[in-house]
């Protein structure tokens, strides 16, 4: 009985993770107003998107079976929601990163 419930915390403590998966942008100087080249952006914002979708679906395919309470379908709203919302980010982060045409000019690797 305790061990369900300890999902539910581990959903509630990746709350952060998944906000800062979708709420970072995907070009921080182009949310700054400034056209420049962020080489660390798209893997910033990846760094946090991976594992809240690897958490949030879990929880998603958990919970989507046929839900018999409203709690669980609930649940399952929810991290369906935040899967999309921290996909729709990393899909934007690795657009952004295919666009800018990254040369070894613009972001090296540093020394």
């Amino acid at each position: 009985m305790r061990l369900k419930w300890l999902g539910y915390l581990l959903l509630i403590a990746a709350l952060p993770l998944a906000i800062l998966a979708g709420g970072l942008p995907v070009n921080e100087y182009k949310a700054q107003g400034i056209d420049g080249v962020d080489c660390d952006g798209p893997l910033q914002v990846l760094f946090y998107a991976v594992p809240a979708l690897l958490i949030y679906g879990t929880g998603l395919a958990l919970h989507a079976s046929p839900p018999q309470k409203p709690f669980r379908l609930a649940v399952a709203l929810l991290c369906a929601a935040l899967c999309l919302f921290a996909a729709l980010n990393a899909a934007a982060a690795v657009r952004e990163q295919w666009q800018q045409g990254r040369t070894a000019e613009t972001c090296s690797r540093g020394l």
